[in-house]
């Protein structure tokens, strides 16, 4: 039997409403020379039975549940492709995606993942007809060939560029050379491996929307009004055991970004917990205190949030008179 080009790993948990979907938008993929492999990261729904109807177009490994990452590991290990494609268990690919970016791949050999465009989707509703924003759609703009390969790690320091895995396809000899996935389930592991693939590659991304990435509320990420809390509070996690392997001038740029991010965390804390759920907000907050128990603005608005509101109105605006005075501080 010959090697296949691409590895497609499927980590599935629970997955069982939306996991055939998945499976059938690989096997009508128009590039035929790949492996589909699905890690049942110890489902307790059906999702046993409707892998098992896949067989034998799906190599399938059953493990006691330990995360994505871990479960993404599985897969590597069994992995033979030149290059991995990942797909989560409830997203979907257009009949092109693999070949697509085979062809890209093949004509950028220096980078170290390539990454499309897509749309968000509930049901029969766009939510986003765009998954590549920021500093990616800036580039891609101006961009003639409709694609762009380039130094992102900056770019990825400030906040992850790729929506979902089923954006990408990393060549083989760059997973041997980064490791496997953080198995940290407090940290996000895939903004994790695309960050340590931009430290040492460049990225291409391309305008191609080949991904339909599923909304659920149920899913690990929680529901839309959470997520960006959700997100913050994990990438705080990843930037702060990144800083603390690092020296120099890589420490430097992962304590600016983990600065930044905590104090975003912490005023979109703030804000949600004046607006929704003042009680979810202050429990928020006094994790991000646990951890930087100095934190100006992670202090103030712990503080803030056990004051009535018109009280810390008046507050703000004493402090940005007093600061706007000669000598004062600025805010």
């Amino acid at each position: 039997m010959m090697q296949p080009v691409v590895s497609v790993i499927i980590p599935a948990y629970n997955a069982g409403p939306y996991l055939a979907e998945a499976l059938d938008s690989v096997l009508h993929q128009t590039y035929p020379s790949r492996e589909i492999i699905a890690v049942d990261d110890g489902s307790t729904d059906d999702t046993p039975r409707c892998l098992a109807s896949y067989r034998p177009w799906v190599t399938v490994i059953r493990q006691e549940n330990a995360g994505p990452g871990a479960a993404r590991n599985a897969g590597l290990r069994t992995a033979s492709g030149r290059y991995i494609a990942f797909l989560d268990h409830d997203d979907l690919w257009l009949p092109e995606k693999l070949e697509v970016q085979v062809s890209i791949a093949a004509g950028t050999p220096t980078s170290g993942l390539i990454v499309c465009d897509g749309l968000q989707f509930d049901g029969g509703t766009i939510l986003a007809d765009r998954l590549l924003r920021g500093p990616v759609a800036e580039a891609l703009a101006t961009s003639p060939a409709a694609k762009t390969t380039g130094d992102f790690y900056r770019d990825f320091l400030n906040g992850c560029l790729v929506t979902c895995p089923a954006q990408t396809l990393i060549p083989r000899s760059v997973i041997d050379r980064v490791g496997p996935f953080t198995t940290i389930r407090a940290e996000p592991s895939d903004w994790d491996y695309y960050l340590r693939i931009a430290a040492c590659y460049p990225i291409t991304f391309h305008r191609d929307s080949l991904v339909r990435w599923r909304y659920l509320a149920s899913s690990l990420s929680g529901p839309a009004e959470r997520r960006p809390l959700r997100w913050a509070l994990m990438g705080v996690h990843m930037l702060r055991r990144h800083r603390n392997l690092h020296r120099g001038a890589d420490r430097r740029l992962l304590t600016s970004a983990l600065r930044m991010r905590v104090r975003r965390a912490a005023r979109e804390a703030y804000n949600y917990g004046r607006q929704r759920d003042i009680a979810f907000a202050r429990s928020y907050l006094a994790r991000l205190l646990r951890l930087f128990p100095t934190h100006r603005t992670v202090v103030t608005c712990f503080a803030a949030l056990w004051l009535p509101q018109p009280l810390t109105r008046r507050l703000r605006g004493a402090y940005r008179m007093i600061a706007s005075r000669p000598g004062g501080r600025s805010s």
